[in-house]
């Protein structure tokens, strides 16, 4: 006897569908269980990654129907976003056109594999039924002044006319085309999520989560303790705030550091000798990613702007340079450098001759006077303070004592900085959930 298994499949799949198998109603008397699988982008035809995907979901909701659950057990779309209107261009079609067809293709090859969803419950984030909820969500969220319109620094890939998330971008190419991915400053939506930093990263610790997931989420939102300070630029009225969780090694600034987007390089170097040098570096950064800038740069490299900035505790003056380290979204875009005691600022004053100080030592009666082969990045106590009454404060107390200096020479402050962004709403696409 041979086995027809079209014949077989399609006569029970047709009974399933007729008697309603897979649809569930609320039952109190039976423990839930809800399998839901990443939605499929409708911007092809469904393939053998989506195969693999939604068999393992369906063997688990039948597993779970058999162990006894009420299984809620659904199926949606993607349907918005960049691959479905990719897809309609390359094609020459109209994204709602194309998108649908797409969806009709890939659910009937589901309804062919016979995966046991509840297809009452079907959706598509491109139809209104959904999406009018993102709209309303949008607009709770202005209504309390959680959401705003501001220039930012994005990733831009020139050939997908779009910006790119971070995740995006790889060794600085788009992820979809392959093309060099471009920095751009552009006028985006932002949800303020800084705006609940504190509450995000304590309720952690009330999260079962394994801890090493904890600690990368703790990392991730990265509360910094420290202090503002304000340096401003001699003959100008130009100031450059700096953020900096060490004010104990203010007296070791030897030079700041803008990054090349700061509004300020500009404005400092303009129709000098400096100008074309400054260009050239911003434009070099502007075709790396901020993760890149920050994790892989293989050469740190600057400019001198020709402008020297002032000390607000001692008075004195030190060069400004941009460096392609400092990136504009992180703290104020700008770094009171100490190459004494930090390896970053080590390494670039090293490379352009600039001079590094001690101003710690690792322990009482260490000689103050002893070369640094590297950056001390320790605490210890300060030396070399040329001011009074700071020279043996150690650690918080020595923070605690120049950021009260600052304060009461309206200078600076202390602060607390997040690596926390708020998130960017990116919609600048004609395919996508409809908001201003």
């Amino acid at each position: 006897m041979v086995y027809d298994a079209q014949e077989v499949e399609t006569r029970w799949q047709k009974a399933w569908a007729e008697a309603g198998a897979f649809e569930v109603e609320v039952d109190h008397s039976k423990p839930k269980f809800y399998c839901l699988e990443m939605f499929p982008y409708p911007s092809g035809s469904m393939h053998m990654g989506h195969v693999r995907n939604y068999s393992i979901g369906d063997a688990m909701a039948r597993f779970h129907r058999l162990m006894g659950s009420n299984v809620l057990y659904p199926m949606g779309y993607d349907s918005f976003g960049m691959p479905a209107e990719n897809a309609a261009k390359k094609e020459g079609g109209h994204p709602h056109s194309v998108t649908h067809r797409n969806i009709a293709s890939i659910r009937a090859d589901q309804e062919r594999m016979g995966y046991s969803y509840d297809w009452r419950r079907f959706l598509a984030t491109s139809d209104v039924d959904y999406y009018h909820w993102n709209q309303e969500m949008f607009l709770m969220l202005n209504e309390r002044g959680l959401v705003e319109r501001r220039m930012a620094p994005v990733n831009w890939c020139v050939d997908c006319d779009t910006v790119l998330a971070n995740e995006q971008v790889k060794n600085n190419r788009c992820w979809r085309c392959g093309l060099e991915v471009m920095q751009r400053d552009m006028e985006q939506w932002f949800v303020r999520m800084t705006e609940y930093s504190d509450e995000l990263l304590d309720e952690i610790d009330n999260i079962a989560f394994p801890e090493n997931v904890k600690a990368m989420q703790r990392n991730w939102i990265g509360r910094s303790h420290g202090a503002h300070i304000d340096f401003p630029v001699a003959d100008s009225d130009a100031v450059i705030g700096a953020f900096t969780t060490r004010p104990d090694t203010i007296f070791g600034v030897t030079f700041v550091t803008l990054s090349p987007e700061h509004p300020l390089c500009e404005e400092l170097c303009a129709g000098t000798e400096w100008e074309a040098d400054w260009r050239e570096l911003r434009d070099e950064c502007s075709r790396m990613s901020e993760f890149e800038r920050i994790n892989m740069l293989k050469e740190k490299k600057g400019v001198f702007l020709g402008r020297h900035a002032i000390n607000p505790l001692n008075g004195e003056e030190v060069p400004i340079y941009a460096g392609n380290f400092v990136v504009a979204s992180y703290g104020t875009g700008a770094v009171m450098a100490v190459p004494g005691h930090d390896q970053r600022d080590y390494d670039f004053a090293e490379r352009y001759g600039i001079e590094i100080r001690r101003v710690l030592i690792e322990r009482e009666g260490n000689d103050p006077a002893a070369p640094l082969s590297a950056a001390f990045e320790g605490y210890g106590p300060m030396v070399n303070s040329g001011i009074g009454g700071f020279d043996g404060l150690a650690g918080e107390s020595a923070k605690d004592a120049v950021t009260a200096s600052l304060e009461a020479a309206g200078a600076g402050h202390g602060t607390v900085e997040y690596r926390l962004k708020d998130w960017l709403l990116s919609r600048q696409r004609f395919w996508g959930t409809p908001i201003p």
